[in-house]
């Protein structure tokens, strides 16, 4: 038995694109929008460390050690760390820590969203 198709025609006109829109490579397709149902997200203690070590290897004068360089607590969405760091002769040890602990509460409040409650640091070394 076969099926019969019927052609059907409508009076609507898909929308056109904008001029604004970058073209897309032959083959390619926009991503749908997509609708965030929400959810929870978790973020385990380790890449709150990671993102602390990152942080304050990029403040000038400082040297992480090699195993863990920092330790972190998480009480709800209250961050305490602990870092230990190095820092290069003859950098002024405490404006350093102080850049530290502005640096790594700025990118890990930015990358988390948690609230960095308080930050430890620990001078493990002096680095020539």
């Amino acid at each position: 038995m076969g099926v019969a198709v019927a052609h059907v025609q409508t009076d609507t006109v898909p929308p056109q694109r904008q001029g604004d829109e970058r073209e897309l490579p032959r083959g390619r397709h926009p991503l749908p929008e997509v609708h965030d149902p929400g959810g929870r997200v978790d973020i385990v203690p380790t890449v709150i460390e990671k993102a602390a070590t990152c942080a304050a290897r990029g403040v000038a004068g400082v040297t992480t050690p090699r195993h863990r360089a920092s330790r972190v607590r998480v009480s709800g969405r209250a961050v305490l760390l602990r870092l230990r760091i190095g820092v290069r002769y003859p950098e002024p040890v405490r404006e350093t820590a102080a850049r530290v602990r502005e640096r790594v509460r700025d990118r890990v409040e930015h990358l988390t969203g948690s609230r960095v409650h308080h930050i430890d640091i620990e001078i493990v070394e002096m680095v020539r």
